[in-house]
């Protein structure tokens, strides 16, 4: 259950900094930045499972 809630202000956290990114319309520096900022809160979000799920699940959808 923890793990679900700490999921969760990831996400709210994520979905923030992306809409004020959009809002602000950033500068490609800016941008990055941002980028980077999204993808080290998702790592941090993410276990070891979850990114398996995501490559396998990835994966089965491009063979339909």
């Amino acid at each position: 259950m923890e793990n679900q809630t700490k999921q969760q202000l990831t996400l709210s956290r994520i979905q923030l900094i992306a809409d004020i990114s959009q809002t602000a319309q950033c500068n490609p520096k800016e941008f990055l930045v941002v980028m980077s900022l999204i993808s080290e809160l998702a790592g941090q979000a993410l276990t070891g499972e979850d990114q398996d799920a995501l490559c396998y699940n990835g994966s089965a959808d491009e063979a339909h």
